[in-house]
């Protein structure tokens, strides 16, 4: 009957033993449906009517040792493609040669991973990320996912850079979060190139916040007075294509650039940005440039009641062949759980958007409606 004790003896530990490692779960879940038409599109595109934006997310912090923490999110849903489960050939004229491929695809998530970083902080004015993260080139790149106003991001903050990266980020915090720093290089995964190219992202941002702290959630409701931000980012990004042999032909100087500016006043969050880039390649002394800018506003109100509106714009390959996008988004947000501990644990969002091309002539709107409930 003495071989439990000793048992427990063995795999108890020690009263000297290091203190464990702490870690906090918490994280999403948000279906939303969504109905876009596109009457000027291809007969199968001319309707989209579904779920598939819903998703659900996972997010884990966790502190190793007090100079060290780390953080993983994951987000299953929200960012799929249709990968192709079926191709087979078709022969029209049954002479024995392949005139068309014949394929079937489902959704598959491109990515499950929002953010995997390893934080060191050995002071609390400064401190080294590390792994996959967003780009903090705009202001609305730093805003977590569950607090962005709109279901998504601007139109045109997704058309200059989208997505998570891999790389390292040294970022700085002075004066209370009055000066907000950060410089980083990263391996540009997801910085729009097409074809198979290699380079190195280098980055850099400053955020001026001169009235005090002012975070970069677009939902909580703000209680406090007045603020305003402003701030910019670059990006420069070269890089080589090659061939599908493996040659290179032609190397491009990719450069960024965004400025933003942000105000708060007892629920009234306005934040406005400016976005230029400028491509120059090895063949040509043409540079091709791209410009966009968007504005959003939203009000949340004592009663629970957030009325949003955005408005965006984008024009590329100004030197050749401009291409015109216009966005406009309105809603309404609804916070039934106002006077929990957290007014934005349940949001009720309804959203119209549409997105016109204006030089291809295509046009595109629609509704949304999404719960989004955090825990």
């Amino acid at each position: 009957m003495q071989i439990l004790p000793i048992l427990c003896s063995l795999f108890s530990a020690p009263a000297h033993a290091e203190p464990t490692a702490l870690m906090r779960s918490h994280g999403y879940v948000s279906p939303e449906f969504r109905a876009i038409f596109r009457p000027d599109a291809k007969p199968i595109d001319q309707q989209r009517i579904g779920m598939d934006k819903s998703k659900a997310g996972l997010i884990l912090d966790g502190r190793v040792s007090p100079p060290w923490t780390f953080r993983v999110h994951f987000v299953l849903g929200g960012d799929t493609f249709g990968a192709i489960t079926t191709a087979s050939p078709v022969d029209v004229d049954n002479n024995g040669t392949t005139d068309a491929i014949y394929t079937e695809t489902a959704p598959a998530i491109s990515s499950m991973v929002v953010e995997s970083t390893v934080t060191y902080r050995p002071v609390d004015a400064f401190n080294l990320r590390l792994g996959q993260m967003r780009i903090p080139f705009t202001s609305q790149a730093q805003s977590p996912n569950t607090d962005l106003m709109f279901p998504e991001r601007a139109g045109p903050n997704e058309v200059f850079l989208r997505g998570s990266d891999l790389g390292v980020l040294a970022e700085t915090n002075l004066w209370d979060e009055r000066v907000l720093g950060s410089i980083g290089t990263f391996n540009g995964a997801n910085a729009g190139l097409y074809g198979n190219t290699h380079g190195v992202l280098y980055t850099a941002r400053i955020d001026l916040n001169p009235l005090g702290s002012f975070g970069f959630s677009e939902t909580s409701e703000w209680a406090g007075p007045f603020r305003f931000g402003v701030g910019s980012g670059i990006i420069y990004n070269p890089y080589t294509a090659y061939d599908s042999a493996g040659y290179p032909t032609v190397s491009i100087a990719d450069s960024r650039l965004s400025a933003s500016g942000r105000i708060a006043f007892y629920g009234l969050y306005v934040v406005g940005e400016y976005l230029y880039r400028q491509e120059l390649d090895s063949q040509s002394s043409r540079p091709d440039k791209a410009t966009g800018w968007y504005g959003q506003a939203g009000w949340h109100l004592p009663k629970g009641f957030e009325p949003m509106f955005r408005m965006g714009e984008t024009t590329n390959d100004q030197g050749f062949d401009p291409r015109k996008t216009v966005w406009l988004d309105a809603g309404l947000n609804i916070y039934p759980a106002a006077k929990a501990r957290r007014s934005d644990q349940v949001k009720l969002t309804v959203h119209y958007l549409s997105e016109n091309r204006i030089d291809e002539g295509e046009h595109a709107q629609g509704v949304s409606s999404r719960v989004q409930v955090r825990w």
